[in-house]
């Protein structure tokens, strides 16, 4: 195909998806994966084009009289061709303008940098969760009400459960006969013994070597629950509905997360998206906070799925909602099907994946090393004191009740003499 028209292609000055920098011929030069991608879709096609920007920087928000902003109001009013800029095809922005056949199929999940601190105290007790410990409860005491009803005569409550809990911690069970006419009881509760111990040693040597972190958010839920209470914050595009969108969700955790995010604007930039989001920032009484992004996944992908950012960066694996990247158009543009044809071909292809990957190498090479030791995780491979704080308070208290008892064991017999002396 060839075409005299000069196509006008409105996009967002973004870093790493569409660069713009000026130049001394006047025309501009452009680097990222967006130009990228148009660059050889403009090739295929033969056809010359120009690059424009909206000067409120936004995607496209519909205002209240009708009009749009961004990148859909250019195309509304007829001042640009083509959009680009990692459009999601929403409803309202369908009856707006045209899309392509999409090329990219992403949703909103959330990021953040993983916090250094950790729960120390009786964090051995971790090993297991809640469950598991009650489980492991409910089976201890009721083995120890069966036992007692096989060797009543024999044994007492406290006896039993002493060297059940003992067997648990590897000494020998020291029963009286009787028990081996109940083989199969007892065998039972020295293979879940072996089991258990054995389950619970590995787990403990894992933490040994490197202490486990604290528990992190995962889910939406718990991200509206954190930042209810003030640990975290979560911040959404400038320029999009993404607030708005969780507002009118019937969850009442979403409803709740996007009315935090609006009343406290909560919003970045799509330069900002695309640099650093996850920078740390403090709040008004100086007390950092963990800083939540909600955003495409491929951006995150792109920033912090390489090197060791891939270890400190949490990206959640629950999405809010499904949504399709396409190049937009405005109403009656006459070479849809052409440009959908090379689409489709360049998915396939698996090219724009490359052009991600790509992008996502330059932008680890290009990062200093000061840059890259943000998070470092080496300093916090190392094992300090503090990583033994429960040990050693089970330690103390240990010796703490040992030393009574011996007091009492040598207190009580004198005591004892004393009052049969005082009896006679």
């Amino acid at each position: 195909m060839r075409t005299e028209k000069k196509w006008i292609i409105s996009t967002l000055n973004r870093s790493r998806l569409f660069e713009i920098f000026p130049s001394s011929d006047g025309k501009p030069k452009l680097y990222g994966m967006e130009d990228e991608l148009i660059k050889t879709i403009m090739a295929k096609i033969d056809v010359d084009f120009e690059i424009i920007t909206p000067e409120e920087g936004q995607y496209g928000i519909e205002l209240s009289s009708g009009n749009w902003t961004g990148v859909i109001g250019m195309l509304c009013r007829g001042e640009a061709d083509i959009g680009i800029a990692n459009l999601g095809i929403f409803e309202d922005r369908f009856r707006t303008v045209d899309f392509s056949s999409r090329y990219m199929s992403e949703g909103l999940y959330f990021s953040y940098i993983k916090s250094a601190n950790r729960e120390q105290l009786f964090s051995f007790l971790r090993m297991f969760d809640f469950s598991t410990w009650m489980l492991f409860l409910a089976s201890f005491l009721l083995s120890s009400l069966v036992i007692l009803i096989i060797l009543k005569d024999q044994e007492t409550i406290s006896s039993i459960m002493l060297y059940l809990f003992g067997s648990f911690l590897g000494q020998t069970l020291m029963f009286h006969r009787k028990i081996n006419e109940w083989k199969v009881i007892f065998l039972s509760w020295l293979l879940f013994t072996f089991i258990m111990s054995s389950v619970y040693s590995g787990a403990l040597s894992s933490f040994l070597v490197l202490p486990a972190e604290g528990k992190i958010v995962e889910n939406y839920r718990e991200l509206s629950e954190a930042v209810s209470k003030g640990s975290h914050r979560a911040y959404t595009l400038n320029g999009t509905n993404h607030a708005a969108f969780m507002r009118h969700y019937p969850e009442p955790y979403l409803q709740s997360l996007g009315k935090m995010i609006e009343e406290n604007d909560w919003h970045i930039t799509a330069d900002e998206m695309t640099q650093d989001p996850l920078k740390t920032k403090y709040s008004p009484d100086g007390k950092p906070k963990i800083d939540a992004v909600i955003g495409a996944k491929y951006i995150f992908k792109m920033l912090y799925e390489v090197g060791d950012f891939k270890s400190k960066v949490f990206i959640s694996d629950e999405r809010f909602i499904g949504v399709s990247g396409a190049i937009a158009f405005r109403k009656g543009f006459c070479c849809v099907s052409e440009v959908n044809k090379y689409i489709r071909r360049i998915v396939q292809a698996g090219i724009y994946d490359k052009f991600l990957k790509d992008e996502s190498l330059k932008y680890w090479f290009s990062l200093s090393n000061e840059e890259r030791n943000v998070v470092e995780i080496a300093e916090d491979r190392i094992l300090s004191i503090s990583d033994f704080t429960d040990a050693n308070l089970l330690l103390f208290a240990g010796l703490l009740i040992a030393c009574l008892v011996f007091v009492i064991e040598l207190v009580f017999p004198h005591l004892k003499r004393r009052y049969n002396k005082v009896r006679e």
